[in-house]
């Protein structure tokens, strides 16, 4: 009987510390679940704890970021596409937690964020594997994706 009332508190302490940790703010939404990818920047998520009108099948932007369009002009510009994008749905399927920060809007009212994977920055990986190239807003750069070589993915 002892034992079975340890455990029961062990497990009560461990969900208020989980749940504690989850708790979202005006900027930052914890522990949201990956839902889809539409390319490597965009990407769909449901909010834990937040109204399903809002927090259902949100589509998020990665912030500071631009990666190949799906719908490119060039074959290899959608062959990069196609591959940055599965590797960012692999990532995010094996993700124990996905944290979303710095939450803000766009100039065409698209939700921005940074996107946490296990506490590693998924614009960095983007970046660090030539996946993507910084993009700041306005105007976008001339990127020939044919002659950006990704790197090796880990």
């Amino acid at each position: 009987m002892l034992r079975n009332i340890f455990i029961f508190a062990t497990l009560l302490l461990f969900q208020n510390t989980y749940a504690e940790d989850c708790v979202h703010t005006a900027t930052q939404f914890n522990c949201v679940k990956y839902v889809k990818n539409y390319d490597a920047d965009t990407i769909t998520f449901d909010i834990p704890n937040v109204h399903p009108l809002i927090g259902k099948k949100i589509s998020v932007r990665v912030r500071h970021v631009d990666t190949p369009e799906i719908r490119g002009k060039l074959p290899c510009e959608k062959d990069s596409a196609r591959n940055a994008k599965r590797l960012v749905e692999n990532l995010l399927r094996r993700a124990k937690r996905i944290d979303l920060k710095n939450i803000d809007k766009d100039k065409y009212f698209r939700i921005l964020a940074d996107v946490s994977i296990d506490g590693a920055d998924l614009k960095d990986y983007l970046l660090k594997n030539n996946l993507a190239y910084r993009y700041e807003g306005g105007t976008k750069e001339k990127i020939d994706w044919c002659k950006r070589v990704p790197a090796q993915s880990k």
